[in-house]
C-alpha cells in the first residue's frame, strides 16, 4: 500500500472482556468449537487438531492495541455493529416465506458452513462435514431457544503512515 493509502477493514470481531466470568452469551465460533469438542469426546476428531484451529476473534481493544503497536497506520475511525445469526428470519422483506422455529438452527449452520467449510475440511477432513454441520444446527437450535444469537463486527478505517 502507498504512503497516504486508504484501506478499510471489516472483521468478525468479539465483545467478550479480560474477566470473562459474568454470563456473556456464546459467539457462533465459540458454538462451533464446542460442537468440535464433542466430536472429540467421541472420537471423531483429533484433539490436536481442535486446539490448532486457526481462528481469532479479537476485541475493539485488542485490535486497536495491535495496529497501535505495529506503528504503520493511522486509525481514522473504529466501529462496532452486531447482526443476528439468524438475520433473514424476522426481516419484514421476508413475509411471504415461512421458517418454522425448528429451521433456525439448520439456516445458521448453513450459513456458516458456505464460510468456514474449506477452513474445516482443511483442518479435520472431508468426512465429518455433513455430521459436524448437523450437530452444529442442534446446537444452534437449542441455543436459539434461550438466547440471542449475535455476530460482533469490526469496522477499522485507516490510512498508511508515510
Amino acid at each position: 500500500m502507498v504512503p497516504g493509502g486508504h484501506m478499510v477493514l471489516v472483521m468478525m470481531g468479539s465483545t467478550r472482556k479480560a474477566d470473562s466470568s459474568s454470563n456473556q452469551s456464546c459467539s457462533i465460533w465459540e458454538l462451533s468449537g464446542i460442537t468440535l469438542n464433542d466430536m472429540v469426546l467421541e472420537g471423531k476428531v483429533e484433539e490436536a487438531k481442535l486446539d490448532s484451529l486457526p481462528f481469532y476473534a479479537p476485541t475493539i481493544e485488542e485490535a486497536k492495541a495491535v495496529i497501535q503497536t505495529e506503528g504503520t497506520f493511522n486509525i481514522h475511525r473504529f466501529e462496532t455493529f452486531e447482526a443476528d445469526w439468524d438475520c433473514n428470519m424476522d426481516d419484514m422483506s421476508n413475509k411471504g416465506f415461512s421458517f418454522e422455529k425448528p429451521g433456525r438452527g439448520k439456516y445458521v449452520a448453513m450459513s456458516i458452513r458456505v464460510v468456514a467449510e474449506s477452513l474445516l475440511v482443511g483442518q479435520f477432513g472431508e468426512e465429518i462435514m455433513d455430521d459436524l454441520f448437523e450437530r452444529f444446527s442442534n446446537k444452534i437450535e437449542e441455543y436459539l431457544e434461550v438466547e440471542e444469537g449475535k455476530y460482533t463486527n469490526l469496522i477499522i478505517s485507516m490510512t498508511k503512515n508515510g
